[in-house]
Parts: C-alpha cells; structure tokens; sequence
C-alpha cells in the first residue's frame, strides 16, 4: 500500500494502565480514532503497531476483530517497529497517529496524506494546534535512513527530533487556517484520569463522530469540562522531557 496510517498502541502504560481498551461510552478507546481514520479517504489502509509483549495479545485481538491490519515489533524503539511495519506491508508514506491521540481530527489527517505524495517533504508535522489533535507524517525511506544511523535502541518518546534536529530531511510544519483551531489550551491526548474524564463528557455530550471544531465549540461553552485536565499539563510535560530520547547517530 502506498500512504498508510500507523497506529503505535500499548498496553504497558503505567499512568493509565490499558488505556487503549479502557471502555468510554461503550466502546474501547482505540475504536474512536480507528473509527475516525477509517473516515479519511485518501489512505490505502491502517496498521495498528503494537509490540511483542504478551499483554498486547488483546491489541492483536482487538485489531483482528475491526479488520485492521496489526504489526508486532520493539516495544521501546518505535522507529524500528515502524521501519519493519513499513517494510511488511510495502508503505511507502506514513502518516502516524498515537494510540493516546482518539479524537486526532480526521482533516489533519487527510491533508497529511496528501503532502506526503506530492514527494516534496520527507517528514510533516502540525503546531498551534491542541495537544492530541493532529498527525505526522513520514516517508518511508527516511524512516529507513534514520534507522541505519541513529545510535540509540530506544526511540520510545520525542523520536520526532530524528527528523527535525538533525539536517538530513526536508521537513515541512503545517498548521490550520481557522484560527479559532489554534487552541493550545486544550489537551486532547489520554495519559491520565484526568484526561479519561475529559474524554467521558466529550463523548456524553457531543454526537459520535465529531471533530476538532465541536469539540472547541462545546470547551468554549463549558469551561469547568475543559478544566477538568488542567492540572495535569505541566506533569506531561516534565515526564516528557525527562523520558525523551537524545540524538545519537553512528560515527561514519
């Protein structure tokens, strides 16, 4: 398949533990974005990249039973996972939405898709936009590039530095043109109870499938729901930067 979406999800999560199969609403977690890229039609499928582990057993279960295509690969370097993902299924343009990310507007999607086959950026991400909300988009033959000469097994968190920090790539950010979208105040990405509970009312007060422009309309109108994570932002990030990977490439 040419353009796929990458889905990393596991189960090993200890802030939230088995988040992506945590039930909201009547369904797994993870069945709300996969739900919401399978709405994207410029893609020619989706892989789930799970890991070896055993626990995620119910990954690969869960993925049979959608009919979606599953990887299993390195539970740390989620590079390499994809670069074998990639390479199994023959993709050639990678446009990665993280398990945690649920309600990742399908718009952003669909427009990083359509700039990684014009062949012009090796590697595409978005700014201004909630935290949770938007993809990244990578060719398959950086991919492989950076895997042949970073020097580190683990690429687990901030692995996007490899692509942007070390002048190998042509690198393209995009952002969105409404400017009422480029809320930076709101985090839309599941690590915590707190977020889970920002999730529930989402999903109890909004119409399934809705988009990034619902979800600002209804915050907007209900700032005591959009607070409900507020406290936990600074902890994501400190955790973030703490566990993020460092650039270490290979003496030529």
């Amino acid at each position: 398949m040419k353009t796929a979406a990458f889905i990393p999800v596991r189960l090993s999560s200890t802030r939230l533990p088995e988040k992506a199969m945590i039930n909201i609403c009547g369904k797994p977690a993870i069945q709300y974005l996969i739900e919401g890229v399978k709405s994207v039609r410029n893609l020619d499928g989706i892989i789930i990249c799970t890991t070896t582990n055993p626990i995620d057993d119910k990954i690969v279960e869960f993925a049979r039973q959608m009919k979606i295509n599953f990887f299993r690969g390195n539970e740390i370097d989620i590079l390499d996972r994809f670069k074998n993902a990639a390479l199994e299924f023959n993709v050639e343009n990678i446009v990665n939405i993280d398990g945690d990310d649920i309600f990742c507007d399908p718009e952003f999607i669909e427009k990083t898709a359509s700039e990684l086959e014009k062949n012009k950026f090796d590697y595409i991400y978005w700014k201004n936009l909630p935290l949770g909300t938007t993809p990244v988009g990578i060719k398959t033959s950086a991919l492989i590039e950076i895997c042949d000469k970073k020097n580190t097994s683990n690429t687990e968190t901030g692995w996007g530095i490899f692509f942007t920090q070390t002048n190998m790539f042509n690198v393209k950010s995009m952002t969105s043109d409404n400017p009422k979208l480029l809320n930076l105040d709101i985090r839309l990405t599941l690590d915590y109870v707190e977020d889970l509970a920002l999730f529930e009312q989402l999903l109890m007060n909004l119409k399934w499938p809705f988009n990034l422009k619902d979800i600002i309309n209804f915050l907007d109108a209900r700032k005591d729901i959009q607070d409900l994570n507020k406290n936990i932002k600074d902890k994501y990030w400190k955790n973030f930067e703490i566990n993020s990977t460092k650039i270490q490439m290979k003496k030529n």
